[in-house]
């Protein structure tokens, strides 16, 4: 994993810009009880949101079918008043026929002596003013008649009016609301699409907290791998990866120490690489092979330094620059296959120097050859800070 070019000048300069204290930061059961209740809150609000949107979603809906139903009734009260149009014309003209035969209103409109014949055709006065009544009667009463019917074709007519106006109004309500429900689905859409990643991140800080929990850790106060989760020396630091498998585990192969631990996952290139712990990144470089590789730098709270080398990464995370700080829950890149390697997989190693920075491991060669004493002095790199199955291709599910 030897760099081909890198300012060691620049490096060192950026990297004790940073105070130590950072790296040496403890994190405790709290810490991780904190998150899960964050993680939980933000699932519910999540939830509530997608409620509350769909509670307005069904809300509009009954509103819709409401305006409807009263659209449905003024199309039917719009018919009913047409036939009442029609019937009122067909009454007028009844009426107007009923004039013309009684009176003889066509001879009259020519002339009045068919109506003077009929008034003064009486034998007395009495018939005479009997006969003028009954003409008067019955014209005044065809009159009002008509004017009633007149009346009444006028306020339906005006009914119709009122009606389309208040269906348009009701129509232009429909296609409002419509338009607001589509924009709710794709805002529900939205929210349901951040939905798995956070029902994710609740499952995977709950499998953390109860592991821990189970490696004795009861009160909030405690520091992780210090005042619980201390049974093993495999403590020190997280696994990198979510769910994987150790496929090689450090050891000598074809004449040579194989420095790191290689591990491998159902998800291949899209599996993210997280900082094993609280450090700083020192070095973002492609190895002599073309490998993607980066070193972060941490301190443990005796502190011890140690540097952890991920190796054959596929990309790195956009964000990650040269003196960034991290965390356990920062994505520094995805498993990869670049440079001198065989299938996808991240080549970790973990070693308790500063690579690329103190005296023991400032140079590549330096490194190598610390490595190699520690080895032999019994220390197992990633092996002897971070719990790894003891067998290859056994699966884990949290970090």
């Amino acid at each position: 994993m030897k760099k081909k070019v890198i300012s060691l000048f620049v490096i060192a300069i950026l990297f004790a810009s940073f105070p130590m204290s950072v790296l040496a930061e403890e994190v405790t059961y709290g810490d991780y009880l904190d998150e899960l209740a964050e993680a939980q809150e933000e699932l519910r609000k999540n939830q509530a949101l997608i409620d509350d949107k769909e509670n307005q979603v069904d809300t509009n809906n009954s509103t819709i079918q409401s305006l409807k139903n009263s659209m449905q009734k003024m199309s039917e009260e719009s018919v009913e008043l047409q036939e009442e149009i029609v019937e009122s014309n067909k009454e007028i003209e009844e009426k107007q026929e009923e004039t013309k035969s009684l009176l003889a209103y066509l001879q009259m409109s020519q002339g009045e002596n068919l109506y003077m014949e009929y008034v003064f055709g009486g034998d007395t006065i009495t018939d005479f003013i009997y006969r003028y009544s009954v003409v008067e009667q019955i014209t005044a009463y065809n009159d009002n008649a008509i004017k009633e019917l007149n009346d009444l074709i006028t306020k339906n007519e005006n009914r119709k009016t009122e009606l389309k106006n208040k269906q348009e109004e009701y129509e232009k309500k429909v296609a409002s609301l419509n338009e607001e429900i589509k924009k709710l689905n794709v805002s529900i859409a939205e929210i349901e699409g951040l939905s798995p990643s956070l029902e994710e991140q609740v499952r995977d800080k709950k499998l953390l907290v109860d592991y821990y929990k189970k490696q004795g850790c009861t009160s909030r106060n405690q520091v992780i791998g210090r005042d619980c989760a201390v049974t093993s020396s495999n403590a020190v630091f997280l696994r990198p990866i979510k769910t994987g498998y150790v496929t090689s585990f450090i050891g000598y192969r074809w004449g040579s120490l194989h420095r790191g631990i290689d591990i491998g996952s159902s998800t291949g290139k899209n599996t993210a690489l997280y900082s094993i712990g609280n450090g700083t990144i020192t070095n973002i470089y492609h190895d002599n092979n073309g490998a993607l590789c980066l070193v972060i730098q941490y301190r443990t709270t005796n502190g011890t330094y140690y540097s952890a080398l991920y190796a054959h990464l596929s990309r790195y995370a956009s964000n990650i620059y040269v003196g960034m700080q991290v965390n356990s829950n920062t994505i520094v890149g995805y498993m990869g296959d670049t440079g001198y390697a065989f299938g996808v997989h991240l080549h970790l190693e973990v070693w308790p120097c500063r690579l690329f920075s103190d005296s023991n491991c400032g140079k590549w060669d330096n490194y190598v050859s610390f490595v190699n004493r520690s080895y032999s002095s019994g220390f197992r790199g990633a092996e002897s800070v971070i719990n790894f199955p003891s067998k290859t291709y056994t699966t884990w599910y949290t970090r």
